[in-house]
């Protein structure tokens, strides 16, 4: 079914949207053209523009209409635009005030097309919202990546040593390959009575080439490197003069040499300037007689490597705020970061970490606290344990050995703990052994805290976790990475800061930064780190999302922006969730709980993506509208700002399977229409007034297929024609009911 555009522009509107886009000068009122074909559709008529029906003076004083645009798109003034300024408060750049849409490789930043959409949005008097300053995708990764990689170490640049890359010896080996042209019957064969390889050439061929042999196979060559090969060879019958080379089927570096009967080693030197899958080729076929081959030998020099010591954890001072590294568990708890307070014992140490012990344990692990880091060590590796530590009453503390926390290896570690109300230093310095480092690896230092029967709190401080590390080069201390990555982050947002020059006030300064339900430990999200991936949480541990804070406020004000106006989201995803029973919104709320702890930060608001799908199975749909109200009442519980940030919708079949638009039914986008008024009245109805930041819509549009964001789906409130869907309907009547109660 084909239907007409909803947006019908008057001559003169058309021609300053294309010429001159002077929103000064533009008629943001459209008429809507009537639906052709059926007239199922025709009461979308009848509806006006979406933010027509939101009663102002009955909701929050902050709320704004939000809708999702491209930057690019936006900025040329034409439908896109033109959409925007009817029907919204304000914009949303899908992807362009994203940190590797800015940055480059070499860490250069271009905020020429921020600039000219801002303009834009100026001009059409529309407020933009920030869309993200923190995250762990769509990040630069490969130039953040550069910035800590290994410093090399100091060495003596001629104290080079020897590094055997193969070694072959036929008086315990028989490999060779023979090939060519043979002449009159030459053999080859292994000689036990002497240990060697002989070469036996009965009679003289007209070429040298046409006797050619492999006396070594299989080994790979590094260009650039310096090269030692030796050979090991006589005859029997006179001299020899052998040609041949080392290297690839393309290249090789000549290896010539005159062989006599007394056994002499032949040493060649090279620095190849090619590399790969290599040969040592031999040819003689005009010489009569026998060579033997005894051993060969290639090797390379390389700087010694030094014996080093590797931090495997970050924060050990507890200074710069929880980590991942030091966790703890009380019974019926998951692992959770250990809290970090300040010194509650008098000494003035700072800050500290701090377990709490449950009283009548039934077992010495029933509370635990655990080192542990993502390296897996193994069997023989030295490690060195060090830090200090306080209880409030007197007990001896067991170690295990675990894999992953929890994944108990060994009974005994490091040692057992005489704690008592005093501070003390622990050290400790061993091989690990093999039940230790069993099942992959060894990763965590287990603390079983309850060996006596009442509530106590242990506290531990300046932790130490390394292991000793053979290296030319050696990682950043987490130190070093810290200082030089929340620098990096500051450059980022002093940048976008100063490219919008104060006129973007709301923002999601830290995006889709929880763990998923169901993964360990749960709380912040940590991950690896790829060319356009960057978790900055990995390096600066759970101050990242008060360092994000911080620096936005600083910069906000330095750059023209009245610190008053200023709000701060934290947006996430899956926080209506019905699989998880919105227990991703309870996770984000302590984390929020968490970074506010420290008397500094202030997060304003609680962003909800809520990119959500409508159920045609009536028992899970209604689960999911209960989770809906369930994430609103938790969430206005916070006190906070809310803003519904992404919202768009999906459809599945009874089955479980997605409906594609084409297959879509009339009456299945009436209930996506529904779906919408019941999610846009109950944030009205649920969240108290002066919480109602706003809602975004997020995908005007069907998706296309091949698009990136739900190819084919049948998302969006226009079609691709931009003609109006039941579900626009169900949107105005949400925002018509919701905001009139």
């Amino acid at each position: 079914m084909k239907l007409l555009n909803i947006l019908t522009l008057s001559a003169s509107s058309a021609a300053i949207v294309l010429a001159s886009g002077c929103a000064d000068d533009f008629d943001t009122s459209y008429k809507v053209d009537k639906p052709v074909e059926t007239s199922q559709y025709e009461y979308l008529n009848e509806y006006g523009t979406l933010k027509s029906y939101i009663n102002y003076g009955n909701i929050g004083p902050k709320f704004r209409l939000g809708g999702a645009v491209s930057a690019d798109e936006f900025s040329t003034h034409g439908i896109v635009y033109a959409l925007a300024a009817s029907n919204y408060d304000e914009i949303t750049f899908g992807n362009h005030m994203k940190h590797n849409f800015v940055m480059a490789e070499d860490g250069t930043m271009d905020f020429g097309a921020i600039r000219t959409a801002i303009d834009a949005a100026k001009q059409a008097n529309l407020k933009v919202f920030g869309h993200t300053l923190c995250w762990h995708s769509q990040q630069q990764g490969k130039y953040l990546l550069s910035l800590i990689k290994d410093k090399e170490l100091e060495v003596d640049p001629d104290a080079k040593e020897e590094v055997v890359d193969y070694e072959l010896d036929w008086g315990t080996q028989s490999a060779y390959s023979m090939w060519g042209e043979w002449g009159a019957g030459a053999e080859a064969s292994i000689n036990t009575e002497d240990g060697c390889l002989d070469i036996m050439n009965p009679e003289a061929a007209a070429n040298f080439w046409e006797l050619q042999f492999f006396i070594a196979d299989g080994f790979n060559i590094t260009k650039g490197l310096d090269y030692k090969l030796v050979v090991t060879a006589r005859t029997k019958g006179g001299e020899a003069n052998i040609r041949g080379g080392i290297g690839t089927w393309s290249e090789t570096a000549a290896v010539n040499y005159t062989v006599t009967e007394e056994w002499q080693d032949f040493e060649f030197e090279f620095n190849p300037a090619f590399e790969g899958a290599s040969h040592l080729l031999t040819q003689c076929g005009d010489f009569v007689g026998t060579v033997q081959f005894k051993s060969i030998k290639l090797s390379h020099f390389e700087a010694p490597a030094a014996a080093v010591m590797q931090s495997l954890i970050q924060n050990g001072d507890a200074e710069k705020g929880e980590t991942q590294n030091i966790l703890a568990r009380t019974p019926g708890s998951e692992d959770t970061p250990a809290k970090v307070v300040d010194d509650p014992t008098g000494a003035g140490t700072g800050k500290v970490y701090m377990a709490e012990i449950a009283a009548n344990p039934s077992e010495a692990w029933d509370s635990q606290m655990f080192i542990t880091t993502d390296t897996k060590l193994q069997e023989g590796a030295k490690v060195h344990v060090k830090f200090r530590y306080y209880c409030t009453d007197e007990r001896n503390i067991e170690t295990q050995a675990h894999g992953a926390p929890g994944s108990y290896h060994h009974y005994a570690f490091i040692g057992t703990l005489n704690a008592k109300p005093e501070w003390q230093e622990y050290e400790w310095s061993g091989a690990l052994n093999a039940e230790q480092a069993k099942d992959g690896g060894c990763q965590t230092i287990a603390f079983n805290l309850a060996s006596a029967p009442g509530a106590a709190t242990l506290y531990i401080d300046d932790v130490v976790f390394e292991v000793e590390t053979a290296a030319s080069s050696i990682p950043l201390t987490p130190e070093e990475k810290y200082e030089i990555l929340d620098g990096e982050l500051k450059r980022w947002i002093y940048g976008m800061m100063e490219a919008c020059g104060g006129y973007v006030t709301a923002w999601d300064v830290v995006n889709e930064a929880i763990a998923d339900p169901g993964t360990a430990p749960k709380g912040v999200k940590y991950g690896e780190d790829t060319n356009d991936t960057f978790y900055w949480q990995n390096y600066l541990g759970e101050n990242f999302g008060r360092n994000a804070v911080k620096h936005a406020r600083e910069a906000f004000a330095e750059y023209g922006g009245n610190p008053d106006e200023l709000l701060l989201f934290v947006n996430e995803y899956n926080l209506e969730a019905s699989y998880c029973n919105t227990s991703k919104t309870d996770d984000l709320i302590e984390v929020i709980n968490r970074w506010e702890a420290d008397g500094v930060t202030r997060i304003d608001g609680i962003g909800t993506q809520m990119h959500v799908s409508y159920e045609m199975d009536p028992e899970k749909q209604a689960k999911q509208e209960q989770c809906v109200v369930d994430m609103f009442t938790k969430l206005a519980s916070t006190g906070k700002l809310i803003h519904v940030s992404e919202l768009d919708m999906c459809i599945f079949d009874e089955n479980g399977n997605k409906i594609m638009t084409p297959d879509l039914t009339f009456e299945q986008k009436k209930l996506m229409g529904d779906y919408y008024k019941f999610i846009i009245m109950k944030f009205f109805e649920i969240v108290p007034k002066d919480q109602q930041y706003g809602i975004v819509q997020w995908a005007a549009t069907d998706s296309p297929e091949g698009s990136g964001w739900c190819p084919g789906e049948p998302i969006g409130l226009w079609d691709l024609n931009y003609s109006r869907k039941p579900a626009y309907a169900g949107f105005c009547d949400g925002l018509k009911e919701g905001s009139n109660k």
